[in-house]
This record gives C-alpha cells, sequence and structure tokens, in this order.
C-alpha cells in the first residue's frame, strides 16, 4: 500500500499539468484539430462528430484516463459554425467534468480559404475523493483524509485559425480563468496563467496513392515548460494512416487509423514514455472514432481538411 498511496501522490502532482484547464492533452488532435482550437469548428463543412478514450500509464492502478466527445457543424449561413464538447477526466483520487459550447465567425478566402475566429464558454465540475487515500494497511484513515470535495469552475477560451484544402494554422487559448488547486482552491481571470495553444500543418500528395502529412502542437505557459509535439503521418488511397510523434516530454507516439466507410473512421495511438516513470507503467492507450453526415466538402482530400 505504500507504493500504491506513493503512486497516488505521483498522479496527482506530476499529471495534475495534463487535466489543469480542461485541455485533456490528447495524441490524436491532428485528426479533430477541434479539440484543441473552437475555430476549426465546421471546417469539416458538414456535421462532425468525434469521441476518445485515453488511458494513461496503462498497468498501474488509478493511473490517469479521461473521456472525450465533440460535435461541430456549420449553419445554414455558412459564416456560422457551432460546437459543443463534454469531457471526464480522473487522475487518482482527483478528477473533474466539464462542457463548453462555442460560436464561430468564419470568413471565406479564395481558394478554398477561410480564416475563423471563435468564443467558447462552459463550466467544469472538479472533485477530490480524500476518503479514498490509505498510505499504510495498518493505519486507521487520517482525519485529514476524511472528507471529501467538490468545486464548480468556469471555462471561457478562445481560438483563431487559417485553413484551407491543404494546410491549417491556429492558435487558442482553452481558458482565460486558472483554477488554482493548492492555494486557495478558487478560479480567477489569469493570463498570465493560461495555456496559449499553436498548431499547424501541411499535406504533401507525392502520388495519386500517397500523401504525408506533418503537424506540430506547441503548449506554453509563463509559468511551466513549453511543451512541443511533432508529428508526420503517411496517408495511403485516403483510407489507411501510419504516423509517429514525439513529444518534448520525452514520449514517442505511434498512430494508427482506418478509414471504416465514407463517414466512419477509426484511430488508435499509443505514447511510450521514456522518462522517470518508464519502468512503472506499460505506455498510453488512446482509441477514437469520428462520424461526419453528409458530404458537403469540396477538398481532393475531404477525410483530413
Amino acid at each position: 500500500m505504500k507504493k500504491a498511496g506513493l503512486l497516488i501522490l505521483i498522479f496527482i502532482f506530476f499529471g495534475i499539468d495534463l487535466f489543469a484547464q480542461k485541455d485533456l492533452v490528447m495524441s490524436q488532435y491532428m485528426y479533430n484539430r477541434y479539440t484543441i482550437n473552437p475555430a476549426f469548428a465546421g471546417n469539416r463543412e458538414t456535421t462532425s462528430l468525434f469521441g476518445t478514450f485515453r488511458k494513461k500509464w496503462a498497468g498501474v492502478n488509478k493511473s490517469p484516463n479521461g473521456q472525450y466527445f465533440s460535435g461541430h457543424a456549420p449553419l445554414k449561413k455558412e459564416s456560422i459554425a457551432v460546437g459543443v464538447e463534454i469531457y471526464n477526466q480522473q487522475i487518482a483520487v482527483t478528477g473533474q467534468t466539464g462542457f463548453s459550447f462555442s460560436y464561430t465567425y468564419r470568413i471565406p478566402l479564395a481558394n478554398n480559404q477561410k480564416l475563423a475566429f471563435s468564443l467558447s464558454g462552459g463550466a467544469a465540475f472538479r472533485y477530490a475523493n480524500w476518503s479514498d487515500v490509505f498510505l499504510l494497511d495498518e493505519l486507521r484513515p487520517d482525519e485529514s483524509f476524511a472528507s471529501n470535495e467538490s468545486k464548480i469552475a468556469p471555462i471561457m477560451g478562445f481560438g483563431a485559425a487559417w485553413y484551407s484544402n491543404s494546410y491549417f494554422v491556429g492558435f487558442s487559448i482553452p481558458s482565460f480563468f486558472h483554477y488554482d488547486a493548492y492555494v486557495d482552491e478558487t478560479s480567477s481571470f489569469s493570463l498570465d496563467k493560461a495555456n496559449y495553444l499553436f498548431t499547424g500543418g501541411y499535406l504533401f500528395n507525392l502520388s495519386n496513392k500517397f500523401g504525408v502529412q506533418p503537424t506540430f502542437l506547441a503548449r506554453l505557459t509563463t509559468s511551466e515548460t513549453t511543451i512541443v509535439d511533432i508529428n508526420a503521418t503517411l496517408i495511403y488511397g485516403n483510407m489507411i494512416w501510419l504516423g509517429a510523434s514525439y513529444r518534448t516530454t520525452k514520449e514517442y507516439v505511434a498512430l494508427v487509423g482506418y478509414q471504416i466507410t465514407p463517414q466512419l473512421r477509426f484511430s488508435y495511438s499509443f505514447d511510450y514514455t521514456t522518462g522517470d516513470l518508464a519502468t512503472y507503467n506499460n505506455g498510453t492507450h488512446e482509441i477514437a472514432l469520428q462520424f461526419d453526415f453528409g458530404f458537403k466538402v469540396n477538398s481532393p482530400n475531404p477525410k483530413f481538411f
């Protein structure tokens, strides 16, 4: 039990950055960019649904896990798009469940390009089940861990994006509000503690069958270390994807995807950690499904852009 208690503390202190501001970290961000930037709402030019399950550090009891669902679509007036996301995530005895709605204004440009700006808002319900903490079998529960806690925190974010049939760039702030779990357990409007996300990618058509899509995601904060994710995906016949990523948190990611039908896509990724926790876990698994209604996309590669 000593080991289990120690791992719980490790998850809380080293895993909290992954779930601190609503932005559940996902390895497959490049395949559904709405998950990190609401300005990409409607970019598939049809109603698009996406769901994923992520299990971090598999094989370890109470290791972090999260579930995420989103839906977004352009309205009848195609300059307007809306979206919604719902998520749930746990780290040891702590966790949160939240939702957010987004409104996006899109400006059409030449050559099927669009410039988009978005605002999003919602709430996160945070909890800590301290009564589940037992550090030693022979000890009774400590009175310090006798009660559970719950809080409600606001979410308000912003996004901007510029994209076409072959490339995209974006900037977003998942939430302007910062939740401090260690000082006063309150949320406050704080730009200096917000996460700033930058992303981009380009699709190179090598032939009628093959394409290569390099992408990147940079997560910047003024108080923590910057995290950069670099990916390259090989695409065959607009049906099969094979990709690899490197994250500056000493993680390597392998990705595979398959377009089951013209509307339904399945993808899987495996993260391998090479840092201090590498010997304590069996990697991170992420499974995702995406379903698109209709076919309004005027693009030679509608499954990806």
